[in-house]
C-alpha cells in the first residue's frame, strides 16, 4: 500500500525532546506540505483524578479553560477570530487539548491558549456556562447507544481507580461545584511535570510560535490519581443492561488488551483490524473509514492509549435479527483464540497497516499518536513503531494473544425503552 504524501513527509522528520527546565516533553513533526499547524497538549488531569463525589469536575475545569475570556472574548471565540479552533477531550487518565490553525496566525493562537491555560476563569458566569454545556453533552451522549454502552463497560472495567466514571459527570454533581472546587482541582492536577506537547504541521512557516512555553505557566510537580478501594460486586455476571431512547438494540463488548509498550501490541493491532473487517463482512456493512464509529453499525477498536488497555467491539442490532447478529459477532471473536493461523500473513498485515494509517491521517490524529507514545516514553518515529510491531508479528503470536485476551468479554446491551424490541439475548 502506498503511503499518503503527508504521511510520507511525516516519516522523514520527527523530533522528540525533553524540556528539562519544565519537566515536560515536546514532540515536533514538521510537515512542509501542510497548510495548518496542530498542537496537542496532554495533561494528567482526567477522570481518575476525581473522587466519586467529584464526578464531572475534570470536564468542568477543561470547559472553563475554553470559556476563559481572552482579549475580551471567550477563548474558543478568540481562537476562531484568529483563524483557528481549540477543543478538549476527557479521558480516563488524561485531559487533552488540541489547538489547530493557520500558519500566519498560529503564534497568536498558541499564545492566547497559553494565557487561558495558565490562568483559567472560574467566575460564576463562566462556571454557569460551562456547566450548561456539559449538561447538554451528557444528554447527547445518553441518546447514543455506543456511548451509553462504553460508559457502562468502563465503570466495570476500571476496578482500581475512578477512571471509569462518566467523562462529563452527571448533572446532580455538576450543580454542586463552585469556584473553590474548580480552582482546587486545577491547582492540584494541571501540573507541568509529565505534560506532553505534541506539534505537527508546517512549522517552518510559523514565526514566533513558542511551543515549549505552552505549559510554562502551569505549576511544577506531578498530578496524582485519587486512591480508591472499589469492592467487587457480589455477582459473576458479565452482562450489563441499560434502556435508553434508542430505536434498536446495540451490543458493545469489552476485552482486556496489551498496552502500547507490550510485545503483543502489534498482534492486537492486527487482530482488531481483522475483527473490524470480519464483523463488517458478516453483517454486510461496508467498512467505510470516513464514517463515525456510531454510524458504521459494526466495528472494533483498540484503546491502547489508556491504562489498562482494552478492545471494544460493537454491533447495531438494527442490521438484522439482533440475537443472531450479536451471537455471530461474539462467535467471530471467540474463534480467533481457537483457530490455528498458518501461511502468509501478508494480507492481514497489509489490511491492518492500511487501517492504522487511515486512523492516523488527520493532523489531530498524528499529534495525538505522538503524544500517547511520548507519554509512555517511547521515542522515535511514531508510525514506524506501530508498523514494525505489526510486521514482526507471527501466526503463533496472533493465536497466543487472541487466546490470552479475547476470551470472555464484559457485555453491555443497550435496549430501546419500549418492550418487545428484542427477543432473547446472546
Amino acid at each position: 500500500m502506498k503511503m499518503r504524501p503527508a504521511l510520507a513527509a511525516l516519516c522523514c522528520a520527527f523530533a522528540f525532546a525533553a524540556l528539562p527546565a519544565r519537566s515536560a516533553t515536546l514532540v515536533e513533526q514538521p510537515d512542509p506540505t501542510a497548510q495548518l499547524v496542530g498542537t496537542e497538549v496532554l495533561l494528567r488531569a482526567g477522570v481518575d483524578r476525581q473522587t466519586p463525589k467529584q464526578s464531572g469536575l475534570a470536564a468542568l475545569v477543561a470547559e472553563c479553560v475554553l470559556r476563559t475570556p481572552v482579549n475580551g472574548m471567550p477563548l474558543q471565540e478568540a481562537a476562531a477570530a484568529n483563524g483557528g479552533s481549540i477543543t478538549y477531550t476527557i479521558e480516563p487518565r488524561d485531559v487533552r487539548f488540541y489547538v489547530e490553525g493557520l500558519t500566519g496566525s498560529y503564534a497568536t493562537l498558541l499564545d492566547i491558549f497559553r494565557t487561558a491555560l495558565s490562568k483559567p476563569d472560574f467566575s460564576a458566569q463562566t462556571l454557569s456556562a460551562a456547566r450548561a454545556a456539559l449538561v447538554q453533552k451528557i444528554a447527547q451522549n445518553q441518546r447514543v447507544a455506543l456511548s451509553v454502552g462504553i460508559d457502562m463497560l468502563n465503570h466495570a472495567f476500571y476496578q482500581d481507580s475512578d477512571a471509569g466514571m462518566p467523562p462529563y459527570g452527571v448533572p446532580a454533581t455538576l450543580a454542586s461545584f463552585g469556584a473553590a472546587d474548580a480552582q482546587a482541582f486545577y491547582a492540584e492536577h494541571y501540573r507541568r511535570d509529565e505534560a506532553v506537547v505534541s506539534v505537527v504541521g508546517n512549522l517552518r512557516d510559523v514565526a514566533g510560535a513558542q511551543y515549549e512555553n505552552v505549559v510554562a505557566g502551569l505549576a511544577p510537580g506531578v498530578s496524582r490519581a485519587v486512591t480508591v478501594d472499589i469492592p467487587k460486586l457480589p455477582s459473576n455476571s458479565r452482562q450489563l443492561i441499560a434502556r435508553r431512547d434508542v430505536p434498536v438494540p446495540w451490543l458493545i463488548a469489552q476485552y482486556r488488551a496489551p498496552d502500547v509498550k507490550s510485545k503483543d501490541f502489534g498482534a492486537m493491532l492486527i487482530l482488531t483490524a481483522f475483527m473490524q473487517r470480519t464483523l463488517a463482512d458478516v453483517s454486510e456493512v461496508p467498512a467505510v473509514a470516513t464514517k463515525s464509529a456510531a454510524s458504521r453499525g459494526v466495528g472494533a477498536y483498540y484503546n491502547f492509549d489508556t491504562e489498562p488497555a482494552n478492545v471494544i467491539i460493537y454491533v447495531d442490532g438494527g442490521l438484522g435479527d439482533p440475537t443472531r447478529t450479536f451471537a455471530t459477532a461474539l462467535t467471530v471473536v471467540n474463534i480467533l483464540g481457537q483457530a490455528k493461523l498458518s501461511g502468509d500473513l501478508g494480507e492481514m498485515k497489509a489490511y491492518a497497516t492500511g487501517r492504522f494509517l487511515e486512523d492516523t491521517v488527520t493532523m489531530q490524529d498524528r499529534a495525538w499518536l505522538a503524544a500517547v507514545l511520548a507519554a509512555h516514553h517511547i521515542t522515535g518515529e511514531n508510525l514506524t513503531y506501530a508498523l514494525k510491531a505489526m510486521n514482526a508479528t507471527t501466526g503463533a503470536d496472533l493465536q497466543r494473544v487472541a487466546k490470552e485476551y479475547l476470551g470472555i468479554p464484559t457485555i453491555a446491551l443497550v435496549l430501546p425503552r419500549s418492550q418487545g424490541a428484542m427477543q432473547g439475548s446472546p
